[in-house]
């Protein structure tokens, strides 16, 4: 193996502490982190710079990067609570760009169906809301069991554990001393591991969308055409 002389690009953190190449200009490492792969994504950041979590708009991580000198930054026994606050920061910003692009006056899209114009009883609407309530009292129990309770997740190395509560990072403890050894890409995987984890916990795809069900597709329906619905009760249009 040679030993030529190497290029001030070659060192990093890890080469032996701060050892930096005489001559090689400002000695302060590249700080700024790199643009997320993602196209489409919100970013969080502590008031530091040293952690930056980037999301979808619908709160999954994505990536987590560390500031190269981060450790300047921070101590590495408050990385923890620089993840926590990035990680919120993105979720909040996650937040605030699906209100922004959701239109709150559109209706929900409904199951294409064969379009039913037979007369409706009161009975035939009784059944149906007393459907309707039974499946919003099954989603609002499942829903509170998700977002009452905190869920955990620890990394695969478990250097990395945490707790959340409705999409929010209530906890997150790293190893220090894992922390000051590891290089700075195997501790954003864990992180990264442990955030994905916690939100796919703590807000379920299939209650994301909300209450769907047979019954409540149906009110929504006749809902959407009151003139069809009143022409179906016998009553005037």
């Amino acid at each position: 193996m040679g030993f030529g002389r190497r290029s001030p690009d070659d060192w990093d953190e890890d080469d032996e502490g701060d050892l930096w190449l005489v001559g090689s200009g400002d000695p302060s490492p590249r700080s700024d982190p790199p643009e997320p792969e993602h196209a489409d994504v919100v970013t969080g950041t502590d008031p530091a710079g040293a952690v930056t979590v980037a999301a979808t708009p619908e709160a999954e991580v994505v990536a987590v990067t560390l500031a190269e000198d981060w450790k300047r930054r921070i101590d590495p026994r408050a990385l923890h609570s620089a993840v926590v606050t990035a990680a919120n920061a993105a979720t909040a910003q996650a937040l605030a760009r699906r209100l922004e692009t959701t239109d709150l006056g559109a209706a929900a899209p409904q199951p294409a169906a064969q379009q039913d114009d037979s007369p409706l009883t009161r009975q035939d609407v009784t059944r149906l809301l007393d459907a309707v309530t039974a499946d919003l009292g099954a989603f609002t129990q499942r829903l509170s069991k998700v977002v009452d309770q905190p869920v955990t997740a620890e990394s695969p190395g478990r250097n990395v554990s945490g707790s959340a509560q409705r999409g929010q990072v209530l906890r997150l403890g790293i190893d220090p001393a894992w922390a000051s050894a590891a290089r700075n890409t195997e501790i954003e995987a864990e992180i990264k591991a442990v955030l994905a984890e916690l939100r796919s916990k703590s807000t379920p795809q299939d209650l994301a969308g909300g209450p769907r069900s047979r019954a409540i597709d149906e009110l929504n329906a006749l809902a959407s055409e009151p003139q069809r619905l009143l022409r179906r009760l016998g009553l005037p249009s």
